[in-house]
């Protein structure tokens, strides 16, 4: 597509919405499986260290999805099927991921428990390993869609609509998986998030068909070759990669409590249920977060993003900090709501201002490394608070919520610094002289 071509076209909001189902599924299966299920199904085979279980495994397998989410937005960037570029992976990791996630109702199963209840730990690992390779292969070639088949005028309402179903899958997994696994349903919750997320890979294939052109021909390019060459371009936007650090250490105080938040309100508030408490914040905070990414989608087509995220982080540090430092339950939860307004830019703008700086020929690879600011930014914090929840009481936790703040703070001087407005008009002209040279 050309400028020209791009500037005449206008994608309906129904595929809009039809084209980000995928991201709806895998933030339900991110949640509640991060979140919800492997705490739970840990606490079930692990006595002690159960923080630092939760943390290795969060840690290592964020890093295997974040590698397979580059590998595969770099070899759907080659794919020639008649399918499309991206559809076939999407669709693929959508089906491989059901039996994965499912796993460990191997041993959940009355029937099958004292057969399987010897391998329970490793069945867990298989399957949340699994779960984060099958996800992240469909997520890696989602993302590039912004760029293939979204024109610019509209990217901003896309990344809210994306922002939107971010947050509506993550609301349905607090109230509808933290009931069930409060009531003792885990295996099922298992199903029927993998359930989900296959389910809304085969709707995203469908909005987008006939949309999704496959690659030139060219060079056919295997998983042996993405790895040699993941981290060559040939445009190179050196803004985009400030972009990515200032969002990968804002994002590690957005991810501070992904693995933990149960063993959190254990501890910081007893006389409240770990699943009820975490409804309550989760629920407040999405609904929030998904007006004001909606909102912040909208607006920024208009006053531009970058003031709208550098604001997002300074706020979102402070009320992290006092989030750390408050006894009562209700407090904690107007702090959240707070915080949970302020996020909706950094969610739904800065994959829009990510995709502006992508150059077409290159989207699936620069919008795989955007996703270097969630993926790398859960693995970290989950080695560094695994560790440091080893003794898991208030001081520890404050401590967490503490560095989380620095983490929103340091982001935003690095966006302040780097990621001007001079150097963004930079990077777009550059990606549009080498498209007129191409």
């Amino acid at each position: 597509m050309t400028a020209a071509t791009e500037s005449v076209i206008k994608r309906s909001v129904s595929f809009l919405f039809g084209m980000s189902t995928l991201i709806l599924g895998a933030n339900f299966v991110w949640l509640s499986y991060n979140t919800i299920l492997l705490p739970t199904l840990i606490e079930r085979v692990v006595t002690t260290n159960k923080a630092l279980v939760v943390g290795l495994l969060g840690c290592i397998g964020t890093l295997l999805g974040l590698l397979v989410t580059i590998l595969w937005g770099i070899i759907s960037d080659h794919s020639t099927s008649h399918w499309g570029r991206r559809s076939p992976t999407i669709l693929s990791g959508a089906l491989l991921a059901l039996p994965l996630i499912a796993l460990p109702a191997l041993f959940l199963s009355p029937a099958l428990k004292s057969f399987f209840s010897s391998l329970a730990l490793p069945i867990i690992i298989i399957s949340f390993l699994g779960m984060q390779l099958s996800t992240n292969m469909s997520n890696g070639a989602w993302w590039p869609l912004l760029v293939d088949i979204v024109p610019e005028h509209q990217r901003g309402l896309a990344s809210g609509i994306q922002g939107l179903l971010t947050l509506f899958g993550s609301a349905i997994g607090i109230v509808v998986v933290t009931t069930l696994n409060q009531n003792g349903y885990i295996a099922g919750s298992l199903w029927l998030v993998g359930g989900v997320f296959a389910l809304s890979g085969a709707i995203n294939v469908w909005a987008i068909r006939g949309k999704d052109e496959p690659a030139e021909a060219s060079e056919p390019v295997n998983v042996w070759d993405a790895l040699s060459d993941i981290f060559k371009v040939r445009t190179r936007i050196k803004v985009f990669f400030w972009l990515v650090l200032a969002l990968l250490l804002a994002n590690m105080g957005v991810n501070s409590l992904q693995f933990f938040a149960r063993y959190f309100f254990q501890v910081y508030f007893p006389y409240v249920s770990p699943d009820a408490a975490f409804r309550a914040m989760g629920g407040i905070s999405l609904v929030l977060t998904m007006i004001s990414a909606l909102g912040a989608g909208l607006l920024s087509d208009r006053v531009g993003r970058r003031s709208m995220i550098l604001w997002s982080m300074v706020i979102c540090a402070i009320t992290t900090l006092l989030m750390g430092f408050t006894s009562r339950f209700t407090m904690f939860l107007v702090l959240a709501a707070i915080r949970a307004i302020a996020m909706g830019p950094i969610l739904s703008i800065a994959p829009a201002m990510a995709g502006d700086l992508s150059p077409r020929d290159e989207a699936g690879r620069y919008m795989a490394y955007n996703n270097l600011s969630t993926g790398l930014s859960a693995a970290i914090t989950a080695l560094i608070f695994g560790l440091l929840l080893v003794n898991m009481n208030k001081t520890t936790f404050m401590y967490l919520f503490i560095i989380s703040a620095f983490f929103f703070l340091a982001g935003g001087i690095l966006f302040s610094g780097k990621v001007t407005q001079t150097e963004v008009d930079v990077g777009i002209n550059t990606i549009e002289r080498a498209g007129e040279l191409k």
